[in-house]
């Protein structure tokens, strides 16, 4: 065995009927005799055997053994007629046909492991033949590293280039799948461009897999440096390059294709038929198909547009330099996006430089007025402001000419009516009798005035655009700059989120001159904070913001309003109820006397009110709020996929919390696709609704499937937030609380005391995650028989709740239930008496969702009967107790009241009798 190679992956040999299959040796004998098959007729019968049981579709087939090639008709019926022949009669049978959907094996099957699936490391080198293409030589490599190569190979006879990249196991072939799947519908839609690199063939079928392309040329990066070839170029020429890949962009946008990673290495380079040079444009495996129903129209297999999430998190951003800010905000990339990255590739070929970044001063490179008024354009920090396409970029840079004679003309106008002006001025002191015939001619320029008008506006806001994009791009440097390791206070001892914070502190003095911009990236970075749970700041931000919108816009316009409902929504998420009241309230009264019900607005008051509504466990209004927002997000925000799928995390904690388990559930379990990775949903948020979905097994009483779930959950949240984060430690608190439903204290008592402890460190004392951690805390100690100590951590948590939220507030309930019971415990029924006439079922079941709590408060107002010499209460513990039994609640939750049962018993003997012979 090759020892340098690794192993992936079990391997089997099936039995079924008189047959036999070795997925090892890929063979199949029939009553023991080798049975000689073409290789597609055999992964048609491994595929069915791996799913044996199942139906394995025809599409599944077609896309796993022919892997997206153009298929004549019939092919799979063919494969599998010949599969039938080569296991004889009495075994064709048991493959059986589900009409018009697929295949499956209805034999009893035999499964035995016999070895692992080798994964090749790639070992390439200059002069060795293509792997499966004999006929091509590697001549040197070209990018990528050893476990995914880019390659320049050529025909050992004709000399002919081609370019492979490969990928020696899975790990990028989803990569290199989506790249096929996307340059087969550019081709089945725009036909065969120079300005676009052709992929010839692929193998997806055994490792090492790779795409074979065109040679597309040098990569504008190496073409560049040679010989300082773009500096060289005058700017017409430099010009023509950035305009050929801004046309090349512009056509997949066209027809739907994102690129999604626009840097100079995935330009290329090569003399042009004409003498001059040609630009292609190459690397789709980032990219996106923005209407996935373009595939069915062209009838193109979907390879690769499903990432796993490892996969989406590679490629769903792009390169640092080139990316968007809204990108980094976590939203989902647009052509504007493309439109980004293309102006800074504008800019550095401007600039003569390929690898000189935009940043502060970025101006002084180029010196064509209109030119920084294209690359500002396209760069501006806010996705609203910037150029709309693609195609809009070309436009303007091809209509340079015609915009410097139009700017010429206006200067000259203004020149004119300024000189006009003046002299109207003087003759109305020489001679006032002319005044009004010179007036008239005056008039005359008005057309030109007017457009002078117009011209000077649209100046004026260019050059507030240029001042914006550098403003901008000073504060992407600000956050990279903090984070590089080359500073002395940088990389290593610095975390993005310190960076982040670094250059949040700035932003006042960066955009002083420019509100418009402070409030996107203000806005920016309420959502970011918010996202971090770093609540504070977050309102911090969304506060300014606000502010900001209604100095320049009033109270009542529609921006201004949804700066406010998110302020709201920032200042619940901070257990900030009062103020966050009370901005809902004046936002709401400002928008109904203005006439404000767009659905864009109601859409962001919804998402608000349910916060401010979930934040306190008053979940039925909390829910409907929540499900019309979602009603609401089709028409008022159809991309905003971020924002829809919190929605849906947070209705899924309200139907756990509403005793709607079984929604809950699935709600949380659909949010685990990989198809929302692939649409730019983060790792952070995806952790963050595994967790939600461990916590919904929990509450579903499903504790098997929750503990691996929340996990599973814990370590992801830990790789997305960092270990010490809040949202780790609400995985542990949940953990904990799944360790105590199931009585299992012990366990519970060491992870549960943790977090409150580091919940406190991180919030502070006086806040409510720091006393519900408490409370978590109390109950634990309740149930190890640390009574005293129960009653000092349930005591001032139940109290900051009352002060905060008011005595009706569902947690007030709950951790009162618990006082009581450790009150009662303690013989204190006076001070238990009160808590126990306070409790409220429903609110129980709000606050911490379980069973039949009318039972459990029923044992506790008998308890508190019996201790205040009242008989009558023990006719009410008794059936309170029959009940629980009856509804099999678990034993620590009735062990309290059965053993108060028995206590009272022992004292009234005639009456347990009585109660027991009825």
């Amino acid at each position: 065995m090759d020892e340098d190679r690794d192993f992936e992956g079990a391997l089997h040999r099936y039995r079924f009927g008189t047959a036999e299959f070795n997925e090892a040796r890929f063979e199949l004998r029939v009553d023991g005799r080798p049975v000689e098959l073409e290789r597609r007729p055999l992964e048609v019968l491994a595929m069915l055997l791996q799913h044996a049981g199942e139906i394995v579709t025809k599409a599944e087939l077609l896309e796993s053994v022919w892997a997206g090639r153009v298929t004549v008709e019939n092919v799979l019926a063919n494969a599998v007629a010949k599969l039938r022949k080569g296991l004889g009669e009495a075994n064709a049978g048991l493959i059986h046909t589900q009409a018009r959907v697929g295949y499956r094996i209805v034999a009893q099957i035999e499964r035995m492991a016999v070895g692992r699936r080798p994964v090749n490391r790639l070992e390439l080198k200059a002069g060795q033949r293509v792997p499966g293409r004999s006929h091509f030589i590697l001549r040197r490599q070209l990018d990528g590293t050893r476990g995914s190569e880019v390659w320049l190979a050529r025909h050992d006879k004709t000399g002919e280039p081609r370019v492979y990249k490969f990928s020696p196991d899975g790990g990028r072939l989803s990569a290199l799948k989506r790249e096929a799947t996307l340059s087969r519908v550019l081709r089945e839609s725009l036909g065969d461009r120079r300005d676009m690199v052709r992929i010839i063939d692929w193998n997806f079928e055994i490792p090492p897999y790779f795409l074979e392309c065109e040679y597309g040329g040098q990569s504008l990066v190496e073409w560049a440096d040679e010989s300082d070839r773009l500096a060289a170029l005058p700017i017409a020429g430099r010009l023509d390059l950035a305009l050929q890949a801004i046309d090349a962009v512009a056509a997949a946008h066209e027809v739907g294709v994102l690129h999604k990673d626009i840097k100079p290495s995935n330009v290329l380079v090569a003399a042009g038929e004409d003498g001059g040079w040609q630009v292609r444009i190459t690397d789709f495996g980032a990219g996106r198909l923005i209407a996935p129903g373009r595939l069915e129209e062209l009838g193109v297999t979907p390879l690769g547009l499903t990432l796993d999430e490892a996969a989406s998190s590679e490629t769903s951003l792009g390169t640092p330099l080139y990316i968007a800010p809204e990108i980094l905000a976590g939203r989902t990339p647009t052509a504007r996006s493309d439109v980004y990255s293309l102006g800074v590739l504008l800019y550095q070929v401007l600039a003569g430089d390929i690898r000189k970044p935009l940043t502060t001063g970025w101006e002084q490179d180029v010196g064509d007025p209109l030119l920084r008024e294209d690359i500002a354009q396209s760069t501006s920090g806010d996705p609203a402001s910037r150029l709309a396409s693609a195609a809009e970029l070309a436009d303007r840079l091809r209509s340079l000419e015609a915009r410097r004679v139009e700017r010429r003309r206006l200067e000259e106008a203004e020149h004119r009516a300024l000189a006009a002006s003046r002299a109207l001025d003087r003759m109305r002191a020489r001679r006032p009798w002319a005044a009004a015939t010179f007036a008239a001619l005056v008039l005359g320029l008005g057309a030109s005035l007017w457009l002078y008008d117009r011209a000077s506006q649209a100046q004026r806001a260019a050059e507030a655009q240029a001042a914006r994009a550098q403003a901008t791009g000073a504060f992407l440097t600000d956050l990279l700059v903090n984070a590089d390791p080359a500073r002395p206070d940088g990389g290593g001892s610095v975390t993005v989120r310190e960076a982040l914070d670094r250059a949040a502190g700035a932003i006042g003095e960066r955009f002083a001159t420019d509100p418009a911009t402070e409030i996107a990236i203000r806005l920016t970075a309420g959502d970011i904070y918010g996202g971090l749970a770093d609540h504070g700041r977050a309102v911090e931000h969304r506060r300014r913001a606000a502010a900001l919108l209604e100095r320049a816009h009033g109270p009542a316009d529609p921006r201004t309003l949804q700066a406010r409902y998110r302020l709201a929504e920032a200042l619940a998420n901070g257990s900030e109820y009062d103020e966050a009241k009370a901005v809902l309230d004046a936002a709401d009264r400002d928008a109904a006397a203005a006439g404000r019900s767009d659905d864009a607005l109601t859409y962001v008051a919804a998402q608000a009110r349910g916060r401010f509504r979930l934040m306190q466990a008053d979940i039925e209004p909390a829910a409907a709020q929540f499900e019309e927002a979602l009603r609401l997000q089709a028409s008022a925000a159809p991309d905003d996929l971020q924002t829809a799928y919190r929605l849906r995390m947070d209705l899924a904690q309200c139907y756990s919390r509403l005793g709607r388990h079984d929604e809950a559930v699935e709600m949380l379990a659909g949010l685990q696709d990989a198809t929302y990775a692939e649409a730019g949903v983060s790792q952070g948020r995806q952790a963050s609704a595994a967790l939600y979905h461990g916590a919904a097994l929990l509450y579903a009483g499903r504790y098997e499937e929750a503990e691996p779930a929340l996990l599973k959950a814990t370590e992801r949240l830990k790789a997305a937030f960092g270990a010490n984060s809040s949202q780790v430690l609400e995985a542990q608190s949940a953990l904990g609380n799944l360790y105590a439903t199931s009585g299992r204290w012990s366990k519970a008592a060491p992870l549960i005391s943790a977090v409150r402890k580091d919940m406190c460190a991180l919030h502070g004392a006086d806040h409510l995650t720091c006393m519900m951690s408490s409370g978590n805390e109390g109950v634990i100690q309740l149930h190890l028989g640390e009574i005293q100590a129960a009653i000092r951590s349930l005591a001032p948590a139940r109290e900051a709740f009352v002060r905060r939220l008011g005595p009706e507030s569902p947690a007030v309930h709950v951790l009162g239930y618990y006082l009581a019971e450790a009150q009662l415990q303690a013989g204190r029924v006076e001070a238990a008496a009160p808590l126990v006439a306070a409790l409220d079922p429903a609110k129980l079941e709000s606050g911490s969702p379980g069973d039949r709590w009318n039972l459990r408060v029923a044992g506790l107002k008998g308890r508190v009967l019996l201790g205040s010499g009242r008989p009558e209460g023990l006719a009410l513990l008794a059936d309170a107790v029959a009940e629980m039994e009856r509804s099999e609640l678990q034993a620590w939750i009735v062990e309290p009241h059965r053993k108060a049962l028995a206590q009272a018993c022992a004292q009234a003997k005639a009456a347990c009798a009585n109660r027991r012979s009825e």
